[in-house]
C-alpha cells in the first residue's frame, strides 16, 4: 500500500515537472507588425504632426483651435504666473522621444517662460520662435501653443526639483512618448 502511494506520488510528480516547463521566448515574426522599421517611422512622424495619421494629416489646425480655447480659459481662470517656472532660463539637457538623445546635443538650446505667460526659445544667441502658454500649477500641466501656426501643441506634465525641470509629454496632443530634462541656467546663455 505505501509502495502504490509513493508510486502515485513520483509519477504525479514527473508529470508536474514536465507540464509546468518553460517555452523558450518567441522572436518576432514578419507578420508581426510591431517588429516592422516603417511602423516605427509612422509613429514618430504621427507624435512630430509632419505627416499621417494612418489615413489622412494630423489635424494642426483643428488641435491649435482646441489648444488656444484651453489656454484662453485657464488665462482667464488662472492669471497667476509662477517663479518657479519663470525666473530663468531652462536649459534643455536631453530630450527622449523613443530613443536617448546623444550627450552634449543640446547644448546651448533654451527655453524662456515669461511673466505674461508668453515664452522665447533659441540657440545660444538666437531666438528662433516664441508662443503662449499655461502653467497650472495644482495640476502640474504646462500647454504650449507656438506662434507657429505649422506647429501642433503641446502639453506636458511638470516635475520641479531645484534647478532641474522634467517634462512628461501627455497623450493629448500626441507627446505621450516624450520626456525632456532641462537646467535652469543664466540669461548669459541668450547672449551666445
Amino acid at each position: 500500500m505505501k509502495l502504490s502511494a509513493f508510486f502515485s506520488f513520483y509519477t504525479l510528480l514527473i508529470f508536474l515537472t514536465i507540464g509546468c516547463k518553460e517555452e523558450p521566448p518567441t522572436q518576432p515574426t514578419k507578420s508581426d507588425p510591431s517588429a516592422d522599421p516603417a511602423i516605427e517611422e509612422i509613429k514618430r512622424l504621427m507624435r512630430t504632426g509632419e505627416e499621417i495619421n494612418a489615413s489622412d494629416k494630423m489635424d494642426i489646425p483643428g488641435l491649435r483651435a482646441q489648444a488656444l480655447a484651453i489656454l484662453n480659459h485657464r488665462l482667464k481662470t488662472h492669471k497667476e504666473t509662477y517663479a518657479i517656472i519663470e525666473s530663468g532660463v531652462w536649459e534643455y539637457e536631453f530630450v527622449f522621444d523613443g530613443k536617448m538623445s546623444e550627450p552634449g546635443r543640446y547644448n546651448g538650446v533654451w527655453i524662456d517662460f515669461k511673466n505674461d505667460h508668453t515664452y522665447e526659445y533659441g540657440t545660444r544667441g538666437n531666438i528662433e520662435g516664441g508662443g503662449r502658454y499655461n502653467y497650472h500649477f495644482d495640476r502640474g500641466e504646462l500647454v504650449l501653443v507656438d506662434n507657429n501656426k505649422g506647429r501642433r501643441p503641446q502639453e506636458f506634465t511638470v516635475k520641479i526639483q531645484n534647478d532641474v525641470m522634467v517634462l512628461v509629454g501627455t497623450i493629448t496632443y500626441g507627446d505621450r512618448n516624450t520626456q525632456m530634462k532641462l537646467d535652469k541656467v543664466t540669461e548669459a546663455i541668450r547672449q551666445g
